[in-house]
């Protein structure tokens, strides 16, 4: 299925007034069909044939839309309509109860996909989403959903759900390489995947692969670990955290998650010049406002492992019980023919089988899944842990620096003298454990912590945290900032020539949600704000108490994308990148 000439749909309901509104994405055309009593048997007709006709799309469309949909066709009238819009709201049911609970069959020739699991994040809204895309405009529903409307307020709702609907088609656009894979995905596999996340899909094609077969096990208490053999270390702090996690018997919470033990949360590891944290999800370092900058006769290498979580578990053949061994030959053959379409270019393939290889492994750890299984995830994250955490403790013990670590890497100063060594410790470490390294060279790293760095390389630049490129899983906050900073790292750039020669508003805005809604000199301006800062700003607050939203000191809303202002506050911003600087040791 090739995604053109799609058609985004939303649903509005209130207690006299029922609305729904299509928008074709490649020419935004739009239609919709509204009521005060029930739709029309025309009005129904045409319905339909779009449905059937076009692919259509919506955001939490599956658990909402459709349902409330498949009522207004059956010719529900318009308070029984709002009585089930109320019933799924409230109750949160997924879309197949509802559909079960009203008698609802789902149209075998409905083209329609969800966009809410296949967007990365979790519990975003649609506004959000908008905000961090830079839509046109952020507009929040205009009148209480139990409101009885005039017609002027009918009309404003329709104005509220095509705008809505443009930005349904925004971030369709923007997760639509994603979506194509997941079609060519559904082709390939013979089943449904457009409206998955990535474990879903993962769940969805090992479930096939072993015949359909395997229940939800239940949750256990607690689960143990055992370190492989090829796991050794010569320091006693090491060697008693080997001890601790070879004989500690790991709790699970309410929510069927590993709890890490106290003796572990509470210990900080220090190999070398570098302090180190174990945790259930990975390892991390714990460095604060660091700049490391490679001097003469030395290098700057980032170390990652390639592949780390899948080969953990080929290595050490781990499956989870309730399946057996037939799991693993699954996920063998999944790992052994994505290597093999990547070789031979067939990138299509290649990037399907990733999402199930990297997906799988976050189905580990949810209790409503089949491949729940929390020994194997916690197999999988210590193993990876303690695997660096040799390598770095060897390293070290060779005078090779290592400054920075995290889930699948490290960073070493190596110096010339010692490059052979270097790299004759990595050799032997990817025969002890059969793991493969992959090298990157940096030309400096700057932390303000291991969450927030930026690596400047040969070619370009890496980001993490503040430093990060703006993506759809975080809000904008005032991206200028820090790339700002970031042209000072990695060229010598100004931070002011930086920030007073972009002409891009977008890059000055923030992002933030308000529970309640938020105000600005007395006007309403919804659930999701964004503003820039201004010379002649103030203060955006909570509608519920009047308390300031934070860091909206200098606030001007800017709902509605417009020419760059002419009261932008640049010194705010310049002395904004000056104080990330400082956070990585450097001056401006």
């Amino acid at each position: 299925m090739r995604l053109t000439n799609t058609v985004a749909l939303d649903i509005e309901i209130f207690p006299n007034y029922f609305l729904i509104a299509f928008k074709n994405a490649d020419s935004g055309k739009a239609q919709s069909f509204s009521t005060t009593t029930k739709l029309s048997k025309d009005q129904r007709r045409t319905i339909t044939k779009i449905m059937q006709r076009r692919v259509t799309f919506g955001f939490n469309s599956n658990n909402f839309d459709i349902p409330v949909l498949l009522y207004a066709l059956a010719g529900s009238p318009v308070d029984k309509i709002k009585r089930l819009s109320d019933k799924i709201i409230e109750g949160g049911s997924p879309g197949w109860m509802t559909r079960r609970n009203f008698n609802l069959s789902l149209p075998q020739d409905w083209r329609h996909f969800d966009l809410k699991e296949p967007a990365p994040g979790v519990m975003v809204s649609l506004k959000l989403y908008g905000g961090r895309m830079g839509s046109r405009k952020l507009r929040d529903l205009p009148y209480p959903p139990d409101t009885e409307l005039s017609e002027a307020q009918m009309r404003e709702v329709e104005a509220y759900c095509v705008n809505d609907l443009d930005t349904t088609i925004d971030l369709f656009n923007a997760i639509k390489p994603q979506l194509q894979l997941r079609s060519d995905m559904s082709a390939q596999y013979g089943q449904d995947l457009m409206s998955k996340s990535d474990a879903q899909i993962a769940e969805a094609v090992i479930r096939a692969a072993l015949g359909g077969s395997g229940q939800r096990p239940a949750k256990p208490a607690a689960v143990g670990y055992t370190a492989p053999d090829f796991i050794k270390f010569r320091s006693k702090s090491l060697k008693a955290v080997l001890a601790l996690v070879n004989s500690h018997q790991f709790e699970l919470d309410g929510r069927g998650s590993v709890k890490l033990p106290k003796e572990l949360a509470s210990q900080q590891l220090t190999i070398g010049g570098t302090t180190y944290k174990i945790g259930i999800g990975g390892l991390h370092s714990m460095e604060k406002g660091q700049a490391v900058v490679p001097g003469k006769g030395e290098r700057l290498i980032d170390k990652d492992v390639a592949s780390y979580y899948p080969s953990i578990i080929l290595r050490l053949g781990l499956y989870p019980r309730h399946l057996g061994k037939p799991f693993l030959k699954v996920y063998e053959d999944i790992v052994k023919a994505r290597l093999t379409a990547k070789r031979a270019g067939d990138k299509v393939t290649a990037d399907s089988l990733k999402i199930v290889v990297n997906g799988s492994f976050g189905k580990l750890g949810s209790p409503w899944s089949i491949l729940y299984s929390p020994d194997l995830m916690l197999a999988v994250t210590l193993t990876g842990q303690l695997s660096l955490l040799m390598l770095i403790e060897r390293l070290e013990r060779e005078g090779i620096r290592v400054v920075s670590a995290n889930t699948d890497g490290f960073v070493s100063v190596v110096p010339d003298a010692l490059a052979d060594t270097y790299e004759r410790l990595c050799a032997k470490w990817e025969d002890r454990t059969g793991f493969e390294l992959e090298a990157t060279e940096y030309l400096g790293l700057f932390s303000r912590d291991v969450n927030n760095y930026l690596a400047v390389k040969t070619d370009g630049k890496k980001g993490k945290g503040i430093f990060a490129a703006p993506s759809l899983m975080k809000n904008p906050q005032t991206p200028i900032v820090t790339e700002a900073a970031a042209e000072f790292l990695a060229h010598g750039t100004p931070v002011a020539k930086t920030i007073k020669n972009c002409t891009d508003v977008i890059k000055f805005l923030a992002v933030r949600t308000v529970t309640g809604g938020a105000e600005w000199r007395g006007q309403y301006l919804g659930k999701v704000v964004r503003w820039y800062y201004s010379e002649n700003g103030d203060p955006i607050t909570y509608v519920k108490n009047g308390n300031k939203v934070a860091k909206s000191d200098g606030a001007v809303p800017m709902m509605e994308l417009d020419e760059f202002p002419d009261d932008m506050d640049f010194d705010f911003y310049i002395n904004e990148a000056k104080g990330v600087l400082e956070s990585v040791q450097q001056p401006a």
